[in-house]
């Protein structure tokens, strides 16, 4: 193993410990991964959220969109997740309740030569105050953009933050001068 890999591995072990304190301090921790994302991995998760989350008892509209933007979360996670130089893909998702709201918190690494270019676009989705103006900017952005070298038309971030209802809270903390961790966290309300 290269001395890299082992340094992301602790820098995602420790973010991970952190956010998992944090959400046991602030509310209930219904579901914890830290790993590699793979399609087989992601389905056996979509079955573990839709468990926790019908067993709280949310209304059927929270839990349509809680279900919804933890697969886009975990999908986005999975296609447009950096791999680390020896091919590691470094990933953490968190599915967190308080009596008000539901949290889904995702990490995975990403390419510090995307960052502005990614701070710039979320500010564009969070600077949207009605929810009108939010859909007219995704069928703007759906008609007017082609799909990406890895299939998508940047929709992703547009939809959770349409389906949540709420800002999207991102960070950025470098891991070196090639990568970094994104963590993003989204609330949806519980009421």
């Amino acid at each position: 193993m290269s001395l890299t890999l082992n340094k992301e591995d602790e820098f995602f072990d420790i973010h991970f410990s952190r956010q998992i304190e944090s959400v046991n301090q602030n509310g209930e921790l219904m579901l914890a991964y830290d790993g590699v994302l793979n399609t087989e991995t992601i389905s056996k998760l979509e079955s573990e959220i839709e468990a926790k989350i019908l067993e709280k008892g949310l209304p059927k509209t929270v839990i349509k969109k809680v279900f919804f933007i933890c697969v886009e979360s975990l999908q986005n996670m999975l296609i447009h997740g950096h791999k680390d130089d020896v091919g590691a893909q470094h990933n953490f998702f968190i599915l967190n309740i308080t009596s008000k709201q539901v949290k889904v918190i995702t990490a995975n690494l990403i390419s510090n030569n995307v960052i502005d270019k990614l701070k710039a676009d979320i500010a564009t989705i969070n600077s949207f105050n009605d929810p009108a103006e939010l859909k007219t900017f995704y069928l703007e952005h759906l008609e007017n953009n082609e799909l990406s070298d890895k299939g998508g038309a940047g929709l992703g971030f547009i939809t959770i933050a349409m389906k949540s209802g709420n800002k999207l809270n991102t960070t950025f903390d470098a891991i070196n001068d090639k990568r970094s961790l994104f963590l993003m966290e989204i609330t949806i309300n519980a009421e």
